[in-house]
């Protein structure tokens, strides 16, 4: 008596099933073509173009929030004495790609990128004339031949 029941509730479920893998094999073969409408469009009318609004930026005298008199931001003055030295040493090709350290250790160990090869230096290291100097989350100072500069993170 159970077999009966168990065949009466499972092949009605066979045939859907079977039913449904055919349906999905033949619309995969024999897809319905899109119908395409002849309608005859009108014709093409172009836009009607609004002239743009210009306008100019009257200078600004006072700051309207403080009320006070604004004054551009003066540019700090580098010295050009430094750029130069510092073009005429070429520095190897260094990237720094990032952090390793630990939550007990009291030091980081820095990936550095030099020449192609790969290096873990920690802060005070000296590898091929190249000093760790200083390291901040985003950046690493590095000094090569008394000269010293900041690399971002890549």
């Amino acid at each position: 008596m159970k077999n009966k029941k168990n065949i009466k509730i499972l092949l009605p479920l066979v045939i859907i099933i079977w039913g449904l893998l055919i349906y999905n094999i033949y619309d995969a073969f024999y897809p319905e073509s899109p119908s395409i409408s002849k309608n005859k469009s009108k014709k093409y009318k172009a836009p009607k173009v609004k002239e743009k609004d210009t306008f100019s930026l009257l200078p600004i005298k006072n700051d309207p929030f403080l009320g006070t008199m604004y004054q551009k931001s003066k540019r700090q003055q580098t010295n050009t004495n430094i750029k130069k030295v510092n073009q005429n040493i070429n520095w190897p090709t260094i990237t720094y790609q990032g952090i390793v350290s630990d939550k007990n250790a009291k030091s980081n160990v820095y990936i550095v990128n030099l020449n192609g090869m790969q290096y873990l230096l920690k802060k005070g290291d000296t590898i091929q004339n190249i000093k760790v100097l200083k390291s901040s989350s985003n950046t690493l100072r590095i000094q090569f031949k008394g000269q010293t500069k900041d690399f971002p993170i890549m």
